[in-house]
C-alpha cells in the first residue's frame, strides 16, 4: 500500500510539473525589440548590463528582455533604485536565466529601469508618439522630430501599410532605400509578417551592416542598420516599398518616401529627423536601385 501511495504521489508531481511546463511553453514572445542581459552582466563594472542599454521606440512597441546571464537572477523594474514608486509602471519579478519578460509601451515618455537584485544594472526606454502619414504607409519613430546623438544613440522606425490590409501571418517583402542628397547610400530587402516592419537606425564609425531580425521564428523582430553615413550632414530620403505579399507582387505599387535631415551640431553631433520635409510623397514603384550604395 505504501508503495502504491508513493507511486501515486510521484505521478501527481510529474503531472503537475508537466502542466506547469506546458503552461509556460504557451507564453508567446510578442515583442519586436529585444534587450538582453548578457553573460556577466550581474557584475558591477561590467561592460554592459542591458544590451542595448538605452533605446528609443515608437509608442505601441513591445520590448522583450531575455536573461542570458547563466545562473543569475535579474529583474526589469521601472524607476530608479531607491524610488518609492519603483516597479509601479512595470516589474518582471525575479527572472531566472533562460526566461524573458515583455512590456508594451503605449504612452510617450522616458522610462528608466533597473535590476532589484543588482541595482547598478540600469537602462532606459524612451517612447515617442510622433509619426508621419504617407499615401501607403504610416512611419512612426522613436525620437520625435529631433534625433540628438547626445540624448539618443539609436532610434527605431516602424513602417505600417495603410492602403492595403495584410493578414498577420502573411509574409511581406520590403525594399528599403536610403539616399543622401539624392545619392543612394543603402538599399536592402527586408522580410516580415503582417506588413509591419521595424528598422532601427544606429549611427556608427564602422562600415554599413544590417543585423536582425531580433525575433526570427516567426519574423516579427526589429532589424538594425548600422552605418557611418547616418552621421553625415545632408538631406536624406527613406524610400519604402512592398515588393511582395506572400510570393506575389502587389497588384498596385505600394510605396512612399519620407524626408530626413541629419544635422550635426557643435560641440555634439545631433540628428534632426524632420520627417515633415516635403511631407510623405508616394512615388510609385522604384527601379534601378541595387542592394548596396
Amino acid at each position: 500500500m505504501k508503495l502504491a501511495v508513493i507511486v501515486a504521489a510521484m505521478m501527481a508531481t510529474t503531472i503537475a510539473t508537466a502542466s506547469l511546463t506546458s503552461a509556460y511553453a504557451q507564453e508567446v514572445v510578442r515583442g519586436t525589440f529585444v534587450v538582453r542581459m548578457p553573460p556577466g552582466s550581474y557584475q558591477e563594472g561590467a561592460d554592459v548590463y542591458y544590451d542595448p542599454t538605452n533605446i528609443a521606440v515608437p509608442a505601441g512597441t513591445t520590448v522583450v528582455w531575455f536573461n542570458d546571464d547563466p545562473n543569475q537572477i535579474h529583474t526589469v523594474t521601472s524607476g530608479n533604485p531607491g524610488d518609492e514608486d519603483a516597479g509601479s509602471v512595470f516589474d518582471s519579478s525575479f527572472m531566472n536565466d533562460g526566461t524573458f519578460f515583455q512590456q508594451t509601451f503605449n504612452e510617450a515618455g522616458e522610462y528608466p529601469y533597473y535590476c532589484q537584485v543588482h541595482p547598478w544594472m540600469v537602462g532606459s526606454v524612451f517612447v515617442s508618439d510622433a509619426s508621419e502619414e504617407g499615401d501607403n504607409f504610416r512611419l512612426s519613430y522613436g525620437t520625435g522630430t529631433t534625433f540628438n546623438f547626445a540624448e539618443h544613440e539609436r532610434t527605431l522606425l516602424v513602417f505600417e501599410p495603410t492602403s492595403v490590409d495584410i493578414p498577420e501571418d502573411e509574409p511581406v517583402t520590403y525594399q528599403i532605400t536610403i539616399l543622401k542628397d539624392g545619392e543612394e547610400m543603402f538599399s536592402e530587402e527586408f522580410r516580415s509578417l503582417g506588413g509591419r516592419l521595424d528598422i532601427e537606425l544606429i549611427p556608427t564609425d564602422e562600415a554599413t551592416q544590417v543585423t536582425g531580425p531580433d525575433i526570427s521564428d516567426p519574423i516579427i523582430g526589429a532589424y538594425h542598420i548600422h552605418g557611418s553615413f547616418l552621421k553625415e550632414e545632408a538631406a536624406y530620403t527613406i524610400r519604402a516599398e512592398i515588393t511582395q505579399i506572400f510570393d506575389r507582387p502587389p497588384e498596385e505599387p505600394i510605396a512612399d518616401e519620407f524626408g530626413v535631415q541629419i544635422v550635426p551640431e557643435f560641440p555634439v553631433a545631433a540628428v534632426a529627423a524632420l520627417l515633415a520635409i516635403g511631407g510623405a510623397v508616394a512615388y510609385g514603384r522604384f527601379r534601378g536601385f541595387s542592394n548596396r550604395g
